[in-house]
């Protein structure tokens, strides 16, 4: 897989229907340099497929610009890890 890809494992706080999960993830992949996210209800989480170089103030602030919701790092890492 690419080295130049991470997986970004985010918290999400604030999801409590199928909808939320439609605009988190749409919100995430958004954000410049983001590829891909997976976003899960039951666990109240999301996974990024990103460029390296995306902050994850830069993630959060997506989830955030959404009105209700509100998304941390878990962990970072690299595709060649997966």
């Amino acid at each position: 897989m690419d080295q130049s890809i991470v997986f970004i494992d985010l918290g999400v706080g604030g999801m409590t229907c199928d909808g939320c999960v439609v605009h988190v993830t749409k919100a995430l992949e958004a954000v410049p340099g983001v590829a891909n996210a997976t976003v899960d209800l039951a666990s109240r989480s999301a996974v990024v497929t990103a460029n390296p170089g995306v902050a994850t103030e830069a993630l959060a602030a997506a989830v955030h610009a959404t009105g209700q919701y509100n998304a941390f790092e878990r962990r970072r890492r690299p595709a060649s890890n997966a």
